[in-house]
């Protein structure tokens, strides 16, 4: 991964990228005595999650997660090539494939059957913003092969720069 990561980026911005990472996930589980990093605080979404329960919204906001919805925007381009005219333009965003089992299922169902010239993915492939990637993109592998065309994929702020590698096999181009 590392020699693939290199030859595209180069060794440089790859030492920086990966440093910057590193440093990142440092802050967020260092040593820390005057400073509170609520991150770190793994109970804190055991405290959230029976809270919601408590007060009845912990299944709505569930089922408020499955609650895909697609939205069309008609854009008008002054000087866009007629090649262009009617191309229509698959946007998935924030997907955080690893933070629900079923999530990426109801994801192919919303997007089964759409007529569209390329996918664009913009970022946050993973929940959290440090550690393990796999899941989420094992998630991903599943939804790319439900995906029509070309897929073209960016980085959001959740995500490592360790998962293009695995992106790139997929047939995403980053």
């Amino acid at each position: 991964m590392r020699a693939a990561l290199e030859a595209r980026v180069g060794a440089l911005h790859l030492r920086q990228r990966l440093g910057i990472e590193e440093a990142f996930e440092a802050k967020l589980f260092g040593q820390s005595f005057g400073f509170f990093h609520l991150e770190n605080w793994y109970s804190v979404h055991a405290f959230i999650r029976n809270s919601l329960r408590l007060v009845g919204l912990y299944r709505r906001g569930q089922r408020n997660a499955l609650d895909l919805r697609l939205r069309e925007h008609d854009l008008v381009v002054r000087g866009l090539p007629a090649a262009f005219e009617g191309y229509r333009i698959l946007h998935l965003s924030d997907l955080h494939l690893d933070m629900r089992h079923d999530f990426p299922h109801q994801l192919i169902e919303s997007v089964r059957g759409l007529q569209y010239d390329l996918c664009v993915l913009t970022g946050d492939y993973r929940g959290r913003t440090y550690g393990c990637f796999e899941a989420a993109l094992n998630a991903l592998a599943l939804v790319r092969t439900h995906l029509s065309g070309p897929v073209y994929g960016i980085l959001g702020n959740h995500d490592t720069i360790r998962l293009v590698p695995g992106m790139e096999a997929m047939g995403v181009r980053m």
